[in-house]
């Protein structure tokens, strides 16, 4: 994955039916993957990435009273295609997109960046997605055991020396 302009962001979400794990990755499967894959085949996605996020991180376009999770996609359209345009073509599960400029992400430091330059911070927020994206890809279409996550994970941690398993809260969420 290339380095984003983060001048040119299409930033959308898509709620997300059932806050369990089984249910959230099929949503994935069924919603994300497969318009992520056709944005990219018709050559106007240059890069992406997305996290679980509530209603507090979507620029007021959903109540902050909510209670609901929403998938929280940022996109780049190929050079070559102006952002207006490309929100058009969005499929209509991706609500209300807006043109966004990215900065900073919480709880990194651009010091230790390369050239101080956030959009490496995001390239790799967006290769960590493009990560999710094969791993669903390369799975049948039943549930992943959590054990196979868990190593899948450990594959990331290990490298880089942060022991020699990984930690799984199964339960929930630990907010930052």
């Amino acid at each position: 994955m290339n380095l984003p302009n983060l001048t040119r962001i299409v930033d959308t979400y898509i709620p997300i039916r059932q806050p369990n794990r089984d249910a959230y990755l099929d949503q994935l499967r069924q919603e994300v993957v497969p318009s992520i894959r056709k944005l990219q085949k018709d050559g106007l996605l240059s890069w992406f990435s997305f996290l679980i996020h509530g209603p507090d991180m979507l620029g007021g376009r959903e109540p902050l009273n909510s209670s609901r999770w929403y998938i929280h996609l940022r996109l780049e359209p190929e050079s070559t295609i102006d952002v207006e345009e490309f929100i058009t073509k969005l499929p209509q599960h991706f609500c209300n997109p807006v043109r966004k400029t990215l900065r900073e992400i919480g709880g990194l430091q651009d010091s230790v960046l390369h050239n101080e330059d956030w959009a490496y911070a995001w390239k790799i927020h967006g290769e960590a997605s493009e990560w999710v994206v094969l791993l669903l890809e390369s799975h049948r279409d039943s549930a992943i055991p959590l054990q196979q996550l868990v190593q899948f994970l450990h594959f990331i941690t290990n490298p880089i020396m942060l022991g020699n398993r990984c930690l799984c809260i199964p339960a929930g969420f630990l907010p930052f």
